[in-house]
């Protein structure tokens, strides 16, 4: 799979925190090092770029939203 940097770190984020919620603040610290919520749509826009790139290999989605929360990643067994 082909990612950008900044996808290839979401993705290492979210595999690292398998089954795990991990948070919208949380990416923007450990990906972009923001503090603070710039209010805008930098995170959901890489996940999907992402998740367009990682699910379709598969016949269930990997990478779930969590409603108001954030997202997490499920590996097939």
């Amino acid at each position: 799979i082909e990612l950008q940097p900044r996808e290839f770190a979401l993705l290492e984020i979210l595999m690292r925190n398998e089954g795990r919620v991990v948070t919208r603040t949380m990416l923007l610290e450990q990906v972009w090092d923001l503090h603070f919520d710039p209010q805008t749509s930098v995170v959901e826009t890489h996940i999907s770029r992402l998740r367009s790139k990682i699910d379709k290999s598969f016949d269930m989605p990997l990478l779930h939203t969590i409603r108001n929360t954030g997202y997490s990643l499920h590996m097939p067994e």
